[in-house]
């Protein structure tokens, strides 16, 4: 999968999450056209960056429990990570051409 389907794919997730219409894991999977595992890590990402997600039995949906920004936690912070880093062949390399280690 390319980066901007995968960026496409969490920008999904989060709208879902937003809305509280998700459905159970397997339904999400579906919507999103991966697999539940993917699903399962997805979730964890968005923890990395600030999310708070948890699973309503009655509703039969995940949500946010905090108010989590796509564009603010997860997006920027994406964006800075990449943009330190070139790829050059095989060797990965910061911006000034120093070795990351």
């Amino acid at each position: 999968m390319g980066y901007t389907n995968y960026l496409t794919k969490i920008e999904r997730l989060v709208e879902l999450l937003q809305q509280g219409n998700t459905g159970p894991a397997e339904c999400l999977a579906c919507k999103l056209k991966v697999s539940r595992r993917t699903v399962l890590r997805y979730f964890d990402e968005l923890k990395l960056h600030g999310a708070e997600i948890s699973y309503s039995k009655s509703r039969e949906t995940y949500y946010f429990e905090n108010k989590f920004s796509f564009t603010e936690n997860f997006l920027m912070s994406a964006m800075k990570w990449h943009s330190t880093r070139l790829t050059l062949g095989n060797e990965e390399k910061t911006t000034n051409n120093q070795p990351i280690t």
